[in-house]
């Protein structure tokens, strides 16, 4: 009696471990689920945040060089500026030499000379005051141009730094949109190994949630029947979202295990008025690239007896959009 008793309790202490042990494990997958999705979800935010701040930056790249080419046309139009007040200056130069060697070359007397030769007080001011406003005109035109000269050297100067300056800020913003391009980059790259870690951490946890209550994987699957259900995956429900095909498998598979339907992969999907891709060309599509690995490892998953609960007695779906009432996973609608 006594040894019975202990026999009982030691099953029942082992089969306590062994519920403590799947509920950890359970627990625990969900934890692994929960934090994937957190962090599957930040890395999309950063994603996001990083593609608008290079769009900006393109943005100010894009107008910095609409600066530097107006700057550069500034500065082209200044240079010529400057040479033709150059020239208007040496112009001027050169015909008041011209005018002073006339005068001598002519005999006409020198400016000191017709002063002296006035013949009246009132002659005196007269020759006085034309000889000024000449020397005075002379002295007032090579200052003004001088003056526009300067203004002109100033002006290109100026704008050259500009041109330094616009140059520097295209060079520095070139710099940080590489820099973000690389973040891109890297960023992708974790999003997508998360999102991939997400999908196997569900279907793992949707393996473990059945237990031993998940059916047993069809027999004599081939390859052909693997690449054509995975296929119909990709048509029905894309490539990127687990539940989705999953959702879609299960329906295929119930069909599969139900005596109203095919027994077979390939009848389940080839059943007259069934599935739309096997008549409108997105299946050959599909099987002329080759499926996604996604939609071979999901495909995979529902041989081995993966299901999603929340389908698991349905046989039908639709796409959202025809309004059928039922649940909604991904892009249909199933009941």
């Amino acid at each position: 009696m006594k040894k019975n008793f202990k026999t009982l309790a030691r099953r029942l202490l082992a089969m306590s471990c062994a519920i403590v042990f799947c509920s950890t494990g359970i627990a625990a997958q969900a934890d692994d689920v929960s934090n994937l999705e957190q962090q599957t979800t930040n890395l999309q935010n950063q994603l996001d945040k990083l593609n608008n701040e290079l769009n900006s930056l393109s943005s100010e790249i894009t107008t910095i060089a609409s600066q530097i080419d107006e700057a550069n046309a500034e500065i082209e139009k200044a240079e010529l500026d400057l040479a033709a007040a150059k020239l208007n200056e040496e112009m001027q130069y050169t015909a008041m030499k011209k005018r002073i060697k006339f005068m001598y070359e002519t005999g006409n007397p020198s400016f000191l000379a017709m002063i002296c030769q006035s013949k009246n007080m009132a002659d005196f001011l007269n020759r006085t005051e034309f000889v000024r406003n000449i020397t005075e005109y002379d002295r007032q035109m090579l200052s003004d141009l001088k003056e526009i000269r300067a203004d002109i050297e100033d002006k290109e100067a100026s704008l050259k730094e500009e041109q330094a300056n616009l140059l520097s800020m295209q060079e520095t913003l070139k710099s940080k949109s590489d820099e973000l391009n690389t973040k891109i980059s890297s960023t992708s790259g974790e999003l997508q190994a998360s999102a991939e870690a997400l999908a196997n951490a569900k279907a793992a946890q949707n393996i473990s949630s059945e237990g031993s209550n998940k059916p047993a994987p069809p027999d004599n699957i081939s390859t052909d029947d693997l690449v054509l259900f995975a296929a119909i995956l990709q048509c029905e429900a894309g490539t990127s979202n687990y539940d989705a095909l999953l959702a879609v498998a299960t329906v295929i598979m119930n069909r599969v295990e139900s005596s109203s339907y095919p027994n077979t992969i390939y009848g389940v999907v080839y059943q007259r008025g069934q599935f739309s891709p096997t008549w409108n060309g997105s299946l050959s599509r599909v099987l002329a690239k080759g499926p996604a690995s996604l939609c071979y490892q999901t495909a995979q998953d529902a041989l081995n007896g993966s299901r999603l609960s929340s389908v698991r007695n349905c046989y039908y779906f639709n796409a959202t959009w025809t309004g059928h009432q039922g649940t909604v996973v991904g892009g249909n609608v199933f009941w």
